[in-house]
């Protein structure tokens, strides 16, 4: 007892003393709190390029150079006579190498944006063998099914079955409902394209939903076997919709009628894309210089620039193109090159024109399969000169020799 007095004395005369000490160091006035200095915000994070190893950039190198004789090839018998059996399997060949193209061109986003590389599926097929599948249903109820599914819409990244799986789930629950509904039904299938994704809608004119239904479907843990409001299709479609990376959602109509279910997925960037083939821009009469190593390349655009109405020389490679250019008898009004060349490049034989023929350097056009060299994607970026990737639709090439020729 004798040490907890001494103890409980010290405690107060310190609590005093600092009592009085505050006391002469408190301002008069408070002021504002000093405000707290923000740390420096972070640099953004560098955005992730994909470079290929030498080797393999040679390899993709070398099968575009192939697609891109095979695509100038069919365009060159494109502009023949031909029956429509073999016209029509001339369309077809193109459009292969398209899809070829697609991949390769794709190779590289698809390291970066691993999403869209799941098996894609084609969202009109897949309906429309759902909406086949539920057609004796359908009929039974009367229900009249109204369809917006445009032509040429992209493959989705969800493989087929799962894409089967998930809407035919859907459709049941709009079924569901439509049985308990009165006449007359109506089923509406909405299909868009909206930026990188495919967005299907599939609308019943059943009873509307009460707020506790609609919270019930879209809870991840409201729902029960014994709901009996379709909340097992519902559940297992967004299961499915969420696994390939897409959302599936209830939305509100106009009107408050019926219910709307709502599923977005990622577009696929190795399905097929639409086949457009615009007509060549008509440019006046040039004389273009080609410079290619790749003999089938070579002869395919010299044929194909000549067809277009132009006077075309083609050489295999840049020193070759250097003694063309230096004979000087007729200019050229557009140099169109390979980039990957023995003896001398694409890019050294540009960069000695700044120096020697800085006009004529402004009328470069770059053809090149070389996209995935770090190095490549660097000077196209930097120089300034319009470049067409190979494989490369006729169209392409022609805008890009347009751009350039009055320069």
């Amino acid at each position: 007892m004798a040490l907890w007095v001494p103890f409980l004395f010290g405690i107060a005369v310190g609590a005093l003393l600092g009592f009085l000490v505050g006391r002469q160091r408190r301002p008069t006035a408070l002021g504002p709190p000093a405000p707290t200095p923000r740390p420096p915000a972070a640099d953004a994070p560098p955005v992730a390029r994909v470079a290929l190893d030498e080797r393999s950039a040679n390899v993709l190198n070398a099968l575009n150079n192939r697609l891109a004789a095979i695509g100038a090839l069919t365009d060159l018998l494109s502009g023949s006579a031909l029956d429509p059996e073999r016209a029509r399997a001339l369309s077809s060949l193109h459009g292969e190498v398209r899809r070829a193209a697609e991949i390769t061109q794709h190779f590289l986003e698809l390291a970066e944006h691993p999403q869209g590389a799941a098996e894609p599926s084609d969202p009109r097929a897949v309906l429309d063998a759902v909406l086949a599948l539920r057609d004796t249903t359908l009929k039974e109820l009367g229900v009249r099914v109204m369809r917006t599914i445009p032509e040429g819409l992209p493959f989705v990244a969800c493989p087929g079955p799962q894409l089967h799986e998930m809407l035919l789930k859907l459709l049941d629950f709009s079924l569901r409902r439509l049985r308990e509904a009165s006449p007359p039904r109506t089923l509406q299938v909405h299909v868009l394209e909206t930026g990188p994704s495919v967005v299907v809608s599939l609308w019943d004119s059943g009873a509307p939903l009460p707020v506790e239904a609609e919270q019930r479907l879209v809870s991840p843990f409201r729902f029960t076997q014994s709901g009996g409001g379709g909340e097992i299709e519902f559940a297992l479609a967004r299961a499915l919709a969420h696994s390939s990376s897409g959302t599936l959602r209830l939305r509100a109509r106009g009107g408050g009628s019926g219910a709307e279910v709502v599923v977005t997925l990622p577009r696929s960037v190795l399905g097929p894309t639409p086949e457009l083939r615009p007509e060549p821009p008509l440019l006046p009469h040039l004389r273009i210089l080609v410079v290619d190593d790749d003999a089938m390349n070579r002869q395919a655009m010299e044929l194909l620039l000549k067809r277009e109405g132009h006077d075309v020389v083609a050489v295999d490679n840049g020193l070759e193109a250097i003694e063309r250019l230096a004979e000087g008898r007729i200019g050229f009004d557009v140099v169109v090159t390979d980039l990957q060349m023995p003896r001398l490049g694409g890019r050294a034989l540009y960069e000695q024109l700044i120096e020697q023929k800085p006009d004529l350097a402004k009328r470069f056009v770059f053809v090149t399969g070389d996209q995935a060299r770090d190095e490549t994607r660097r000077f196209l970026e930097e120089c300034g000169q319009p470049s067409v990737l190979k494989p490369y639709e006729l169209s392409e090439l022609i805008s890009a020799i347009g751009s350039v020729a009055g320069a």
